[in-house]
């Protein structure tokens, strides 16, 4: 008898270590998302800008619109214009990765402390979407502005 509960105990062990790993690289697979997206959207940003790119980001999964998952927002068809290039996975500045992974890091980490809790969309200054008028303007922050519905 204690034989077998010392095999149980190491297979529920193992079991719980590799349930960990599969939550553990899941979530490295989502921060990554977020961080794809926030490189590609606001690189150039300041932080607050970057954080407001993220909250849209997270915001996005809550909504019945969108998918519920952080790479499942990003890579949803027609969503982010970054995701439509060929270059989109190129990370050509080291210094602004590791900014905008330690943002979607934080971010994903704690959602409930961002910002525009109900932004689902922003744009460039630069651009006029279709959609921007049947929603409402939150916020302008560098050069985006973000909208909710």
């Amino acid at each position: 008898m204690l034989r077998h509960a010392a095999v149980l105990a190491l297979v529920v062990g193992t079991v719980s270590l590799a349930t960990q790993q599969q939550s553990h690289a899941y979530v490295s697979l989502e921060v990554g998302c977020l961080a794809l997206n926030i490189y590609h959207e606001a690189r150039g940003e300041s932080h607050d800008g970057q954080v407001a790119v993220a909250a849209v980001t997270l915001n996005r999964m809550q909504s019945a619109s969108y998918p519920d998952t952080v790479c499942g927002v990003v890579w949803q068809p027609h969503q982010f214009s970054w995701t439509r290039q060929r270059v989109r996975h190129t990370r050509r500045d080291p210094l602004a990765w590791a900014s905008v992974l330690a943002v979607a890091e934080r971010a994903y980490a704690a959602p409930w402390q961002l910002p525009l809790k109900r932004a689902t969309h922003f744009h460039a200054r630069e651009v006029r979407p279709y959609w921007a008028s049947s929603l409402r303007l939150v916020d302008e922050i560098g050069n985006h502005l973000f909208y909710a519905s």
